[in-house]
């Protein structure tokens, strides 16, 4: 099972005991798309870091884009966009109910144990976005400043 069904078999896994498990559906889509969002700003501030060329093309555009305005709202419009680009892709993918209901047959088909280990790749994932995206930002206020 690949990590982003691991993030909806985490929250069916947490939230089942609780007898809460129809809001893993949702609570999984949601946290599919920040973490897959905040990967894709991890990877574009890292070709930054890496790439003057890529920083300087970037810079360009976004001049291109907003003019001399620099600020904490062109940050926030800038950083909304890869949530804009993953959340189509993930609600009509694996966030589709026939899809979810499917993910979750084979997660209940495994043993317990296997169950555990599954949840804790989705969780792992979650953190680990987190943690990357905490890295970017420290990555940019270093280097970048």
């Amino acid at each position: 099972m690949n990590v982003f069904k691991a993030v909806y078999c985490n929250q069916y896994y947490e939230l089942k005991p609780k007898g809460k498990e129809d809001s893993a559906r949702s609570n999984g889509t949601r946290l599919l798309i920040v973490s897959t969002a905040l990967n894709i700003i991890l990877i574009v501030v890292l070709a930054m870091v890496i790439s003057e060329d890529f920083l300087d093309a970037f810079t360009d555009l976004i001049e291109d884009i907003f003019g001399r305005r620099r600020g904490r709202s062109i940050g926030r419009l800038v950083a909304i966009v890869p949530f804009i680009i993953v959340l189509p892709i993930v609600r009509y993918t694996l966030g589709t109910e026939s899809s979810y209901n499917s993910t979750i047959s084979e997660f209940e088909s495994l043993s317990d144990q296997d169950q555990l280990v599954v949840s804790k790749k989705g969780l792992r994932y979650f953190i680990g976005s987190l943690i990357g995206f905490g890295v970017a930002f420290a990555m940019a206020l270093i280097f970048l400043a």
